[in-house]
């Protein structure tokens, strides 16, 4: 993977519930690999802070 554009690897732990959860947003953003799936949501989406107030 030296020569690789992209050489960086990271490993996530899922249960089989996140899995299936996981796969079926990968499916709706017609992402064919977990790859393509988590570059899209982490380059391409904005990220919102929802600050709630303390009851």
């Amino acid at each position: 993977m030296a020569n690789r554009f992209r050489n960086e690897r990271i490993e996530i732990k899922l249960t089989n519930e996140e899995k299936e959860v996981f796969e079926k947003k990968m499916k709706l953003a017609n992402c064919k690999t977990m790859s393509h799936f988590l570059r899209k949501c982490v380059l391409e989406k904005e990220i919102y802070v929802v600050r709630f107030r303390t009851i």
